[in-house]
């Protein structure tokens, strides 16, 4: 029989092919249905395999750590990213093939939760104000990790559209440094974003619902510190290690804000970055 010879470098590929076959657990999409299912043999689209998951990412927050459940690859197969799980778990526009499919990527979802909660203790727990039930449900998931864990809700709230408003009018705004030379045309476009919002978002600002990619870039601001609430939580945050808590990473727009408001209105001892899906790699 004839001896087989393989070098180092290509025996370490062939195990490390192996073991990473075992590790690919993923989702698919079906834009044809609008459906998300859970692939365990394929990892395309997201990653939700409990190896390569939670993963960080130093590059979106100077000197804080964003870390994601879930990791969304960049130019996944039917979908373009990883919204599509998010819209299914919202129930907006997108479903699960089958509650088993939706019971496996919850699953998955708890046991990386209960991995990065090993990793970080969770305390202090900021939620992102959001109009949907979901980011309260991944603060379920991640506070039962943890029995030291206290959810705090409203320390940071939206802005109001006639606050945005009132915020672009001024002399000084950075919206009307941007467009100085067609103030007027690029604000009534602005208006007609802010009534949609009036419409659908109860008057509250959503820089999502903003179509146009340069005006969303300049309105880098949606979050304030809830007035109310600043004495109620300062004891809380101040001196505390925080950690926020979001569904999805888009640019990254909104948790610099976040962070921002929440190191310029208390005093924090350091700041983390939970989301379940993480920026498109």
């Amino acid at each position: 029989m004839a001896k087989i010879s393989i070098k180092e470098n290509e025996l370490k590929g062939i195990i490390s092919e192996a073991i990473q076959s075992n590790l690919d657990e993923g989702i698919e999409f079906d834009p044809s249905t609008r459906t998300v299912s859970y692939n365990p043999s394929n990892d395309d689209i997201v990653d939700t395999s409990i190896d390569n998951n939670p993963t960080m990412d130093g590059s979106i927050v100077p000197g804080i750590e964003v870390w994601s459940i879930f990791k969304r690859k960049r130019g996944a197969k039917g979908s373009g990213d990883g919204n599509p799980l998010v819209y299914a778990l919202k129930g907006e526009g997108w479903t699960f093939r089958s509650e088993a499919d939706k019971e496996a990527i919850e699953q998955q979802f708890s046991k990386i939760a209960s991995k990065f909660a090993a990793m970080y203790r969770v305390g202090i727990t900021v939620l992102m104000p959001s109009g949907n039930e979901l980011n309260n449900r991944i603060a379920n998931v991640i506070l039962s990790k943890s029995p030291n864990a206290e959810l705090i809700e409203g320390a940071i709230c939206k802005l109001t559209t006639e606050e945005v408003d009132d915020i672009v009018l001024r002399f000084d705004s950075k919206f009307r440094e941007a467009y100085k030379d067609d103030f007027n045309t690029a604000y009534w476009e602005l208006k007609g974003y802010l009534e949609l919002m009036n419409d659908e978002r109860e008057g509250y600002f959503s820089r999502h619902m903003i179509k146009n990619g340069k005006m969303r870039d300049i309105l880098d601001f949606t979050f304030k510190v809830s007035p109310d609430r600043f004495a109620k939580y300062a004891n809380k945050i101040n001196g505390q290690n925080i950690l926020i808590l979001d569904d999805t990473i888009s640019r990254g727009q909104s948790i610099r804000e976040a962070c921002r408001v929440i190191q310029d209105s208390y005093a924090p001892k350091s700041i983390t970055v939970l989301t379940l899906l993480s920026r498109a790699y």
